[in-house]
């Protein structure tokens, strides 16, 4: 059950919308799906685990480009999503049972990386806020997001990048550099 997401809930997403698709959104509109914690999602405090927040995010973003009408176009073109970073705050628990949603926004993208913010509200509102940065692969590397986002919304262009995408970007590149 620990990747029941991974091994489940992402193929039946994906057999679904061959099936019955998903309603569609415009690309740049928040997704938010209705969740729950469930057993195997909680560590020894009974709360939602922290690395199975990174897991619904995860979903998240597939259950995003399914709606936006990228999953299609992505699997045919077997594109691999991949995750070139992860920034999360929490500001308080889940317990087990508890009802939550997760808004998933695509924020903008640059000519290799597509960012994402996502939330997790819960009764008491905000539970945790997380940015990600992610691409998709072909076999010769990334794939130039502009074009895949001409798939959806021809002529679209990314918003701005906010200071504070920028900021993290170049924090992660700093230490990059450092590592050697």
């Amino acid at each position: 059950m620990a990747h029941f997401n991974s091994f489940v809930r992402i193929p039946f997403l994906v057999l679904r919308q061959a099936i019955k698709p998903l309603p569609g959104m415009a690309p740049l509109e928040t997704d938010t799906l209705k969740l729950r914690v469930w057993p195997n999602d909680v560590d020894f405090n009974f709360h939602l685990n922290n690395a199975r927040y990174l897991n619904v995010m995860d979903y998240g973003r597939i259950h995003l480009l399914a709606r936006s009408g990228l999953l299609k176009p992505a699997i045919q073109a077997r594109w691999t999503p991949v995750v070139g970073g992860v920034w999360i705050t929490y500001r308080r628990s889940l317990g087990l049972w508890a009802r939550y949603r997760l808004a998933t926004r695509l924020v903008g993208w640059d000519e290799r990386w597509f960012y994402f913010e996502q939330t997790f509200l819960g009764d008491e509102g905000l539970v945790a806020a997380g940015w990600v940065k992610g691409a998709l692969l072909d076999k010769a590397g990334a794939v130039a997001p502009q074009q895949i986002m001409e798939l959806a919304q021809p002529g679209i262009v990314s918003p701005p990048l906010s200071e504070s995408i920028q900021i993290l970007n170049e924090l992660t590149r700093e230490k990059l550099q450092s590592a050697g």
